[in-house]
């Protein structure tokens, strides 16, 4: 803070403080589902990590009927992270990129907002029962995602529409995590 410059932070730190925040003000109160929404946003923040990896498959599973389709024959341990990574994808499209979604029911047909909220707490309910979610102690965190997925989604909303600017040239979402001060002056907008 003396140097004048920008403070380096590590994005899942900057989405920790953005998502406690706001969840704070959305009721909810439990920081391990704070911390696990900025570990989500984290990941997700890079393309190729949205992707669903599968053990055996030769290439990431894009789209939730890929998901859906990898369940019916996917062991006990796949089938836990797949459901968990519907619920987080769910989360994530339908918290970060809402107007995209409504658009595209409504210009194309797609699903809407509603299937992406009935998607992930579905999933994100029967990762919060399978005994690998005790195992690494995110049942009450899933469980918890699972009964308040829209009031998260709404949260995450906010979030996205006052401080991500995606879309914009001038000050990308990757310019954000990844930026590098030339000088001490912040970016003007």
């Amino acid at each position: 803070m003396n140097a004048g410059g920008v403070l380096q932070v590590s994005s899942r730190f900057y989405f920790y403080i953005l998502v406690r925040h706001v969840f704070r003000r959305s009721d909810i109160q439990e920081r391990a589902v704070a911390d696990y929404v900025a570990e989500v946003l984290a990941e997700f923040a890079s393309a190729e990590r949205a992707s669903c990896v599968v053990h055996g498959k030769p290439t990431p599973l894009d789209y939730f009927f890929e998901m859906l389709t990898a369940l019916r024959t996917a062991d006990d341990r796949t089938s836990f992270f797949i459901r968990a990574h519907i619920g987080n994808y769910s989360l994530f499209l339908s918290g970060v990129f809402p107007d995209r979604i409504r658009f595209r029911a409504e210009a194309r047909g797609f699903p809407d907002l509603k299937y992406y909220e009935a998607l992930g707490r579905t999933h994100y309910r029967m990762a919060s029962d399978h005994k690998l979610a005790q195992r690494y102690a995110v049942d009450k965190v899933l469980n918890t995602l699972a009964e308040r997925f829209q009031t998260t989604r709404l949260a995450l909303n906010d979030i996205a529409d006052r401080l991500f600017s995606l879309g914009e040239a001038n000050f990308p979402l990757d310019l954000i995590l990844n930026s590098k001060p030339e000088s001490s002056n912040p970016p003007v907008n």
